[in-house]
């Protein structure tokens, strides 16, 4: 994310002086509202000791991998993104949360816990853009907030396409909600660019992979029945939290023991490892359909 962001007019709107707790931004993809958070994270820095940014969107992360929502904590005396303080990472396991919204509601929760543990004064919660009430966003949305429990809603629309999530939250005291209009320098991503991204980020982070043998029984391996070769995979520690992604490659029954790639140097520290709804080339980076 670039360090120089145009600030329209609306967004001084919401001052950062007043601000303190969880801050949640909402918005269809390509609203802008990535730009928006990065934007009131740096400005909450300068008021606060500690910050953090929890980056919800799975597919096309700012701060961690595709498939994993990552929260980082602002370093003392610092306002600048992304944020160079601790980072810890939940693995999802898919590129949408079609599909996994449990475990998108629960990661976002574990991560706000784990910012509060750490201090975070202000916390920047970057939505997906799933919205649309048919498919599951209006309901996402509306859970999402009520388990995370945000002093400030700031929705980010065209129109009334947020309508459906907002307008209890106008009235309940709860929340403060700021609604936004969409930047006019707002530009849309083609598809083939977000699959793109997704496929230079696998492949850059499994450069310098190598194979690891984990023995199952020892390290918890859940979704177990997910575990087929290529499947991506995250080694996590005892608190559930992602270390490092993996791809499976292959299981051997009389030892019980599964070969993966991954960076990881070594198993210190891993407790578990989950499996996702996804199958990848961890040379090319792409999905394997």
């Amino acid at each position: 994310m670039a360090e120089h962001i145009h600030v329209p007019d609306e967004w001084k709107r919401v001052r950062p002086e007043s601000l303190k707790g969880t801050i949640m931004v909402i918005g269809q993809s390509d609203s802008g509202k990535t730009t928006f958070a990065c934007y009131l994270f740096k400005e909450l820095c300068r008021h606060h000791g500690r910050v953090g940014f929890l980056d919800c969107d799975m597919g096309q992360s700012t701060l961690g991998l595709p498939t994993t929502m990552t929260l980082a904590l602002s370093a003392p005396g610092e306002a600048t993104f992304p944020p160079r303080g601790e980072v810890v990472s939940y693995f999802v396991g898919s590129t949408s949360p079609r599909g996994n919204m449990l475990p998108t509601v629960i990661g976002s929760y574990k991560l706000q816990m784990r910012a509060l543990e750490l201090g975070a004064e202000a916390i920047v919660v970057d939505t997906t853009g799933l919205v649309d009430r048919a498919a599951g966003g209006g309901a996402l949305k509306q859970w999402k907030i009520e388990l995370l429990e945000p002093s400030v809603l700031v929705g980010i629309e065209r129109g009334a396409e947020l309508e459906h999530i907002l307008w209890p939250w106008r009235w309940d005291k709860r929340v403060r909600v700021f609604e936004l209009p969409v930047c006019e320098r707002v530009t849309e991503k083609a598809r083939t660019d977000r699959i793109a991204y997704r496929e230079s980020r696998f492949q850059s982070y499994f450069e310098r992979a190598h194979t690891l043998m984990v023995p199952i029984g020892p390290v918890v391996a859940f979704e177990i029945d997910k575990m087929t070769g290529n499947r991506l995979l995250a080694l996590q520690d005892q608190q559930g939290f992602a270390l490092a992604l993996g791809v499976a490659k292959a299981y051997d029954r009389d030892t019980r023991t599964l070969a993966v790639v991954t960076p990881l140097p070594s198993l210190e520290g891993v407790s578990s490892i989950r499996f996702g709804s996804l199958k990848l080339d961890p040379a090319t980076g792409q999905e394997i359909r």
